[in-house]
């Protein structure tokens, strides 16, 4: 099968971004690029139509790149708190997502999604954490995570404790 040029209208992940002249294949061009108008023919009236496209594009890339940092500045400072049922270890009913924190970031103003939130693993336990924000290779940002046991979990925690206590003076 041979490979087609093409120039690409839109940025597309791993192919190539506005104004490139990529090779693609054949058939991913006929069945995917062209019928959704991500991609035209290389000829110079749309080089030239796309390059003003591609201009504009870039300039709201390095506003939107400028609006990032200032996020990433401003999240150093900040935490999240997540309310969370558990059993009387600690261990939660479910564990916390990146979803999660993202929800509860949009409610604090900010414009995270659960894409850019990279987790240490899985937050399954009344802890804290500490989450990776990543909008890219050189914006990212340590963000604080707190999950705190609900009221009806805190009290069977409590109770659990007190009577781990009690049985431990029993023995001794």
């Amino acid at each position: 099968m041979a490979n087609v040029k093409l120039l690409l209208k839109e940025s597309i992940k791993h192919v190539g971004r506005v104004g490139d002249v990529v090779e693609v294949s054949s058939g991913y061009a006929r069945n995917y690029l062209l019928p959704k108008d991500l991609a035209v023919q290389p000829t110079p009236a749309n080089v030239k139509r796309v390059e003003a496209r591609r201009m504009e594009i870039e300039k709201q890339e390095r506003e939107r790149r400028d609006q990032q940092q200032k996020m990433i500045d401003q999240l150093k400072a900040v935490e999240v708190h997540l309310e969370r049922r558990a059993n009387e270890q600690g261990h939660l009913f479910g564990s916390v997502t990146a979803t999660d924190i993202a929800k509860q970031l949009q409610a604090q103003g900010f414009n995270v999604l659960a894409e850019d939130i990279n987790l240490p693993g899985r937050l399954d336990r009344i802890s804290d954490y500490s989450v990776q924000v990543k909008f890219a290779e050189d914006l990212t940002t340590d963000l604080k995570v707190w999950v705190h046991a609900d009221a009806e979990s805190k009290a069977t925690i409590e109770a659990h404790a007190k009577a781990q206590q009690v049985a431990t003076q029993n023995e001794g």
